[in-house]
């Protein structure tokens, strides 16, 4: 039996082109639900200590037990949130301009303070180049707008 090696590359590349068309209708689906979802909520209108309360609340809906650690002295750190096997350090930043790497080096250096094994920086913004450098260097888990949409709508 001889296949044709013309048919199969057109077969190929007809189906590379149909995924590339699925994933990007996909994205932007997935794009449209986020913009919804933080839309709804209004988190860029909320004060400082409100986000915190609202970032809370989600990590306690993801299954974390979640308990504040205070304003004054807290180091960079605002939330410590529990979940077998990590104990994180949360830094949350309500913020209109993307968050600087001052919050991860917070996060990462409240980490042993609060005898955690992991750090967070969650926000309602992006992440500058520089945190998100400095995140991958010491293992801090990044939270910005778009999975902090996710979250929302897990938790629906």
């Amino acid at each position: 039996m001889f296949i044709d090696p013309i048919s199969v590359i057109l077969a190929l590349g007809a189906g590379l082109l149909f995924l590339g068309i699925y994933l990007y209708f996909w994205n932007r689906w997935l794009a449209s639900r986020r913009g919804d979802a933080l839309k709804h909520s209004a988190i860029d209108s909320l004060d400082g200590a409100a986000f915190e309360g609202y970032v809370e609340s989600l990590l306690t809906k993801r299954g974390y037990r979640v308990t504040r650690t205070g304003k004054a002295g807290d180091l960079g750190v605002d939330l410590i949130a529990e979940k077998t096997p990590y104990k994180f350090a949360v830094q949350v930043k309500r913020q209109s301009n993307p968050v600087s790497r001052q919050a991860v080096s917070d996060a990462v250096a409240g980490k042993a303070h609060y005898k955690c094994n992991a750090a967070m920086v969650v926000t309602n913004n992006l992440f500058s180049p520089g945190a998100q450098q400095l995140a991958r260097a010491n293992g801090c888990k990044l939270v910005d707008r778009n999975v902090l949409a996710d979250w929302m709508l897990e938790s629906r």
